[in-house]
């Protein structure tokens, strides 16, 4: 029998008023209205008799109302479990890449635990493209110490890896785009990939295009060379290409700036060439005859990887330049081999992929029932598809957090199951990380351990899934305090400037795909007559990497909630999210500070409440004067 949440949340925003204006360091100047949601005609103390109450979409299969089931004894290894479904893989790093003491390569106990539970790999950072670029080699590739030191230790305890990423436009070195590998912005010679480059510097279609294949022969010729050709199973061969805000769909990266949409074709084309080329050259390194054997054991799976992939903007984008884009129709473009004798001229057609990777950063009040439909899309236009950086972010509060994360996971992977019984063919689901300690995501607590490398009830849920039964849980009572909140991020007397931190306010980083990193700046600032003159600062490099503050202390009240907010971008977005997200109101950026304001009904039922910020572009934001208190 399927179950519900009892209390489903409803949230019902009203007197939704939204002004922007500037403000000098010594005092506010008069604002003007912007349109943003209009407000009911009817703004005074007798308005919540006329609140409009915007109910969520229906919530996954969950019932955290409940006692969780006896202890079922020591459960089975996760790789175990579900090896009859799917591999379960985890991400990791190498302590020795940058001496960070939470990696995983490097620590026994953590290695320990990485057998026991999976059976797929994938380096966080040290197989990307910026690591591995060189421009004085032949092949433009050298293996970064720290991707051999992974590689051989995935072959030496037999864990299959996962290869991620062969092209890139993030992480990448920007000379590879510049004539001489000279890359320069301004004028002056740069190694930042975020740097605008100088036109001037740019190398020609053709030369990039060469660029390219030689790279990814390079990186292809090392695996088999090297002996891990039968341990990479999977190549991410080019990731995060699309860009909702772009017409055609697809993100200007430098590789699209300069060699066209087509760019895309090249990638997986000359995979699959490096691949077919080096399993016959090297099979007999690997035990194998290349004209009479089967090479399939040393020819990793192609992917194409993004995240955000539940959007249907993106999977029409994705579906479009993979099955309709006809790139190298009647071989306009290249002549190959590898190219289907039916072939189409597209990707899929011409036989150049063989899966999708959805990344999969979530949390915990994702519509399972959207994420399912793309997983049936992709897996209706290639012959496999992965969950491939999975991470499922906390929104619960105090104790409630971890059991509502798990309440989450269990249905999750139900609905995996499930499709996996139906046909779908997802062939491999992998965490981005193991520990929350040492998580991109940090503060959101999206993973299966604690640092100490305790189980979280998230990992008991899975369990439970396999078995097919709902994860129950009783969750304690949410602190209510109705104190007003007033954060103008000076330090005080008391604390001292070292110890205050985003954290400390309840400011935590939001996104799907990209993280923001959250600190203090000094000297932009909007309070009068600030001692020093500090506002937070939210350093991003895409749209999806924005802020949040937890505000779930109000739920049952309704607040009025106010920041001030500059920002290049032209637009600012105030919304609360909670067990589904709400746009409160939105304001046009102005030339310094922006005020933002809105006043909502945090409903009973909430397992939690926070309010974000997000702008229509991906500029850093900059934020001072948050106030939440209850609406007169």
């Amino acid at each position: 029998m399927k179950c519900r949440r009892p209390g489903a949340m409803i949230l019902a925003a009203i007197l939704l008023t939204v002004s922007a204006g500037c403000a000098s360091d010594q005092g506010q100047t008069p604002v003007t209205s912007v349109s943003g949601i209009a407000p009911p005609e009817n703004t005074g103390s007798s308005a919540g008799n006329d609140i409009p109450e915007i109910l969520p979409a229906a919530q996954p299969d969950i019932d955290i109302s409940q006692e969780p089931p006896a202890d079922q004894g020591q459960e089975a290894a996760m790789k175990d479990l579900y090896a009859d479904a799917f591999r379960i893989g985890v991400a990791v790093q190498a302590i020795d890449h940058w001496n960070d003491p939470t990696a995983e390569i490097g620590n026994p106990d953590k290695e320990d635990l990485i057998c026991r539970e999976f059976n797929s790999m994938t380096f966080g950072n040290e197989w990307k493209p910026a690591y591995n670029f060189d421009a004085a080699s032949p092949t433009l590739y050298k293996t970064d110490r720290a991707a051999e030191e992974l590689l051989t230790w995935a072959k030496e305890h037999e864990m299959p890896v996962r290869g991620h990423t062969m092209v890139w436009h993030s992480q990448v070195d920007p000379s590879i785009f510049a004539k001489d590998f000279r890359a320069t912005a301004d004028g002056s010679v740069t190694k930042d990939e975020k740097k605008t480059l100088d036109e001037a510097c740019l190398v020609s279609r053709d030369v990039l295009i060469e660029r390219l294949r030689t790279y990814i022969y390079g990186m292809m010729e090392y695996t088999y060379k090297n002996g891990f050709a039968s341990t990479v199973y999977a190549f991410d061969v080019l990731n995060e290409a699309t860009d909702e805000a772009r017409p055609d769909g697809l993100r200007e990266s430098y590789w699209y700036k300069i060699i066209g949409p087509e760019f895309i074709y090249y990638c997986f084309l000359f995979a699959r060439e490096a691949e077919v080329t080096y399993a016959h050259e090297y099979a007999a390194l690997y035990g194998l005859d290349p004209n009479s054997d089967d090479l399939s054991p040393i020819l990793p799976k192609l992917f194409y990887n993004d995240y955000n992939e539940w959007y249907d903007q993106r999977i029409t984008t994705i579906t479009r330049f993979l099955t309709q884009d006809r790139y190298n129709e009647g071989g306009k473009l290249i002549k190959s081999d590898v190219i289907a004798a039916d072939g189409d001229g597209t990707i899929v057609g011409d036989g150049l992929i063989d899966g999708i990777g959805m990344q999969g950063h979530l949390d915990d009040t994702q519509n399972i029932d959207q994420y399912i439909k793309a997983l049936r899309a992709y897996d209706s236009i290639v012959s496999e598809v992965q969950i491939t950086e999975l991470d499922v972010g906390e929104t619960g509060t105090g104790e409630m957090a971890e059991t509502k994360q798990a309440a989450f996971c269990n249905a999750f992977f139900r609905a995996l199951l499930e499709e996996r019984k139906n046909g779908v063919n997802l062939t491999a689901v992998t965490w981005w990380g193991l520990t929350d300690d040492a998580s991109w995501r940090r503060g959101a607590n999206p993973l299966l351990f604690h640092g100490d490398l305790s189980a979280k009830p998230a990992y008991e849920a899975l369990q439970m899934a396999h078995r097919g039964e709902i994860y129950d849980a009783e969750n304690p009572p949410l602190t209510h305090d109705t104190t007003p909140l007033f954060y103008d991020f000076e330090p005080s007397a008391s604390s001292g400037m070292s110890v205050i931190k985003p954290e400390d306010f309840g400011f935590t980083s939001r996104g799907s795909g990209h993280q923001a990193a959250l600190s203090f700046a000094n000297k932009v600032n909007h309070t009068p007559d600030a001692p020093i003159g500090r506002s937070l600062l939210v350093s991003r490099a895409e749209r999806d990497a924005t802020v949040r503050m937890d505000i779930s202390r109000f739920i049952g009240e309704t607040v009025t909630i106010s920041m001030y907010v500059k920002t290049e971008d032209s637009r600012i977005i105030l919304g609360v999210t909670g067990d589904s997200s709400t746009v409160l109101a939105s304001a046009s950026s102005g030339p310094d500070w922006t005020l933002v304001e809105a006043t909502c009904k945090l409903n009973e039922g909430l397992t939690s409440a926070s309010v974000y910020l997000e702008t229509d572009g991906s500029a850093d934001i900059y934020i001072d004067d948050v106030d939440v208190h209850i609406a007169e």
